[in-house]
C-alpha cells in the first residue's frame, strides 16, 4: 500500500511540475521531456551502482529492446493521440487501458476476476468518464493512433511485472537496463514528435534560470516516478494498478482547483465520489 501511495503522490507531482513547465516556462515537447526523464533514471540507477547501493543484473539485449520499443511507441503514440483526437477521446483510450489490460490478463495469464472486481473497476472507469470525458470525436488516423497507445501501454505494464519475476530482477535492476535505451530511443524521436504536437523545435526553446530548475526538478521526481511505478507492476497486477492508478485524476482534479483556481463542477464532484467508491 505504501509503494502504491508513493507512486500516486510522485505521479501527481511531476504532472503538476510539467504542468508549470509547459504553461510557465513554454517548454511544450512531451517526447523529448520524457525521454530526458528516463535518461535521468539511468544515470540515478548507475551511481547508485557504482556507489554500491545496489547491484546491477543484466537482462538479455533482446528482451530490453523490445520492452524499450513498446514504453517508447506507447509514450510517442500517447502524445500523437491527443494530436490527432479531441479531449475526450484521448480521455476514453486511457479509460479502456484497464478493460484491455484486464483481458490480456485473463486469457494470457489465466487471472480470474470475481464479480465484485469487475464491479468496482467498471465504477471506476465511469466516474472517471464522468469527470473527464466531454466532447469526443475523432479520425482515421487518430484511432489508430489511440489503438496503437492502448495495446502498447497495456503490454508494457504487463511485461514490467513478468520481465521481474522471469528474470528474477528487483524493479531497480530492470529500470537500469531499460530507462537508457528508452531514453535514447525518445531523445531521438522527440523532437520531430514534438514538432507535429506544436509547430517548434526543442532547439528554439529559449530557457531562463527559472526554467532550468523547473526541467531539474522533473527529471528528479521522475526518477521516483518510474522507480515507484515498477516497484507497484512487480508487486500489483496491471489490472489492479491501472484502477487504482485513477486516483491520480482525482488528485490532479482537487491539486488543479486547490492551486491553479481551476473550476470543478457538480458533475465532476458525482464522478469524483463514484470512483472513489469504487476504488473502496
Amino acid at each position: 500500500a505504501s509503494v502504491w501511495l508513493g507512486n500516486v503522490l510522485v505521479s501527481v507531482l511531476i504532472i503538476f511540475i510539467t504542468k508549470a513547465l509547459m504553461v510557465q516556462y513554454h517548454f511544450k515537447y512531451a517526447t523529448t521531456v520524457c525521454g530526458m526523464h528516463f535518461l535521468s533514471c539511468a544515470a540515478t540507477l548507475k551511481v547508485a551502482s557504482i556507489l554500491g547501493y545496489t547491484q546491477h543484473v543484466a537482462v538479455p539485449f533482446s528482451y530490453v529492446l523490445i520492452f524499450s520499443a513498446i514504453g517508447s511507441v506507447s509514450i510517442a503514440s500517447a502524445n500523437l493521440s491527443l494530436l490527432f483526437n479531441s479531449v475526450g477521446l484521448y480521455q476514453v483510450a486511457k479509460l479502456l487501458l484497464a478493460p484491455f489490460v484486464c483481458l490480456i490478463e485473463s486469457q494470457w495469464l489465466g487471472r480470474r476476476f470475481t464479480p465484485s472486481v469487475l464491479l468496482c473497476i467498471t465504477a471506476v472507469l465511469i466516474g472517471v468518464a464522468v469527470v473527464t470525458v466531454n466532447d469526443v470525436s475523432t479520425n482515421l488516423l487518430g484511432s489508430v493512433m489511440a489503438i496503437i497507445f492502448i495495446v502498447t501501454s497495456g503490454f508494457q505494464q504487463i511485461l514490467c511485472g513478468q520481465f521481474q519475476s522471469h528474470f528474477k530482477v528487483s524493479p531497480h535492476q530492470l529500470l537500469s537496463n531499460t530507462a537508457p535505451v528508452q531514453g535514447v530511443m525518445l531523445l531521438a524521436a522527440g523532437p520531430a514528435a514534438d514538432w507535429l504536437l506544436t509547430g517548434s523545435w526543442v532547439l528554439h526553446w529559449q530557457p531562463s534560470r527559472g526554467a532550468w530548475q523547473v526541467l531539474v526538478a522533473s527529471c528528479v521526481v521522475a526518477v521516483a516516478v518510474n522507480l515507484s511505478q515498477f516497484m507497484c507492476l512487480g508487486r500489483f497486477s496491471a489490472t489492479s494498478f491501472q484502477v487504482l492508478g485513477h486516483a491520480k485524476t482525482v488528485l490532479v482534479l482537487l491539486g488543479g482547483w486547490a492551486l491553479f483556481h481551476e473550476t470543478i463542477n457538480l458533475r465532476q464532484l458525482e464522478g469524483m465520489a463514484l470512483a472513489v467508491l469504487g476504488m473502496a
